[in-house]
């Protein structure tokens, strides 16, 4: 297939999606459609205003250009010989589920304890911004970028951001959460809105301030099921300046997302307490590393702390390994393999990778990648890059005095066989309008887990599936009432039912008999 065949069934792709709109509505040859444009030389903002485009972003480190043009500027552009491809800005999000343990898991507290914490690194996080007034986030802010609002104040308005943030470098100040590198900067790269989603466009922008400003590592807890050469092109460009880029590999049990899945990105997928792939963590040859993912506690906004379970919440265990990595001395080292003094991305991921904790099938495989990241193996037997510099003012705490740094201890129960059951299960429905026609919903279901004595069983992973308007087995982790909420996935103006069935309730020490149910499944209409 040609770069032109592709070019026109790309086009025809953007036109076809905009014919589906209501029926009851004309469309409007003159609405402007949200594009990535790619030019074969340096860009031309002027042609794309000349035929009614708004730029938004006209990127420096890709020849690509960010715009909104009409339908018909879209079919005219893709014939000018000066431009490679046309394609959608299309749109991701972040990734978590719902509902801490893993600084330890990965062993980044014991490479805390022989002085390695990140110190002079830096970290760009791409996501919904950071509460940099978290009294355990505060010290490690360094600034950043709002390009959601275009502004430079990259404050969090969703709460995804900054438990990201926490998990990579919160604090070793004697209170709250540590962080896997408490010492490494963080820059907030705020790409994704205050709902939970963000534009591709947004999210190269974000890679673009990062390699201008010589970040070391991008970390990215979002994505989008949606290939774009625009996105690739620049994460392939900041991985050739130099900088790691590490992502979540998605929460939908299928393929591994994008950014994810791209060759120069470090995919990570989620593994629970018992080093067990996280039933809803997505797999494939593209995953490098996994990390815990289930129930990790962080930072929230407002200085506040909670837990929360998604490779999102995996993805910044690797880049806190990968920052106490960089803050290294590689030089003369057999690590060091094209003997240039520092740490290159392919060389940190190739010590990163023989350093893994080895899970499920020996060697590299679809679910582990190359196994869990163990931070310790990674930085033991090396020397700090500039042990004055580098090494922490203050003693570091002791790791069990801290929450995040202690492994949780497997729940006792008074009876070993204790009956559990669903007690209650509601689905409803949600919805956001995005633009003017647009509105994207999706079902909620709600149910609560007791025991035959009518107790409510904390820490119980529920399974079902979704029907209906959709097809999808999830799972959810009942908090201290019992309680578990599992959303389905969005849906762009929808018309049907949203159905949930209990499929399975599992928890050590408890039985679940479905018998007892006093509802199995339910739907809503929309």
């Amino acid at each position: 297939m040609t770069r032109k065949t592709i070019t026109i069934l790309i086009v025809l792709a953007i036109l076809l999606s905009l014919s589906s709109m209501t029926a009851s509505a004309k469309t409007n040859e003159n609405e402007k459609v949200p594009v990535l444009i790619t030019f074969k030389g340096t860009t031309d903002a002027d042609l794309v205003k000349a035929h009614g485009g708004n730029v938004k972003y006209e990127y420096t480190i890709i020849p690509s250009i960010a715009a909104e043009l009409p339908q018909k500027a879209i079919e005219a552009l893709s014939k000018n010989p000066n431009i490679g491809i046309i394609e959608p800005d299309l749109q991701g999000q972040i990734l978590e589920d719902e509902i801490p343990w893993g600084i330890s898991r990965i062993n980044a507290d014991s490479a805390q304890t022989i002085g390695f914490n990140g110190s002079g690194t830096t970290i760009g996080v791409v996501d919904s911004g950071i509460d940099y007034n978290h009294a355990d986030l505060a010290a490690n802010y360094l600034g950043g970028y709002d390009f959601v609002n275009n502004d430079a104040d990259p404050m969090d308005d969703n709460g995804h951001g900054t438990h990201v943030a926490g998990t990579i470098a919160a604090a070793d100040n004697g209170f709250g959460v540590v962080g896997a590198a408490p010492g490494a900067g963080l820059y907030a790269l705020k790409a994704v809105d205050e709902t939970g989603y963000c534009s591709y466009s947004d999210i190269i922008a974000a890679i673009n301030w990062a390699v201008d400003n010589d970040v070391d590592v991008i970390t990215m807890s979002l994505g989008g099921t949606g290939y774009s050469s625009t996105l690739k092109n620049a994460c392939d460009h900041a991985y050739a300046n130099g900088i790691v880029i590490v992502a979540a590999a998605g929460n939908y049990n299928s393929e591994v997302i994008y950014p994810a899945a791209y060759d120069s990105v470090i995919a990570v997928s989620a593994t629970d307490y018992y080093d067990n792939k996280a039933s809803w963590s997505c797999y494939g040859p593209e995953i490098e590393l996994a990390a815990p993912g289930v129930s990790i506690k962080s930072t929230l906004l407002g200085g506040s702390y909670g837990s929360k379970s998604g490779t999102s919440m995996a993805a910044p265990h690797v880049t806190g390994a990968v920052s106490l990595l960089l803050c290294t001395d590689v030089a003369g080292t057999v690590y060091d393999t094209d003997s240039d003094g520092k740490w290159d991305p392919a060389e940190i991921r190739s010590r990163l990778h023989s350093t893994a904790t080895d899970l499920g099938t020996t060697g590299k495989d679809d679910y582990y990648g190359y196994g869990l990241v163990n931070a310790f193996a990674a930085v033991d037997g090396l020397s700090l890059a500039d042990p004055e510099e580098n090494a922490p003012e203050e003693p570091l705490a002791d790791p069990e005095e801290d929450d995040s740094t202690t492994s949780p201890e497997t729940p006792e129960f008074s009876e070993p066989s204790m009956v559990m059951y669903v007690s209650s299960l509601e689905v409803t429905t949600d919805l956001i309008v995005r633009g003017r026609k647009n509105y994207f919903v999706w079902g909620e279901a709600e149910m609560r887990i007791v025991d035959i004595n009518g107790n409510n069983v904390e820490g119980a992973t529920v399974t079902g599936d979704w029907s209906g308007l959709v097809s999808k087995t999830v799972s959810g982790v009942t908090d201290a009432n019992g309680m578990v909420v599992i959303s389905s996935d969005h849906l762009k103006n929808p018309e049907g039912e949203f159905i949930f069935t209990v499929t399975d309730v599992s928890l050590d020490g408890y039985e679940y008999d479905s018998s007892e149910n006093l509802c199995s499944t339910d739907s809503a209409e929309y």
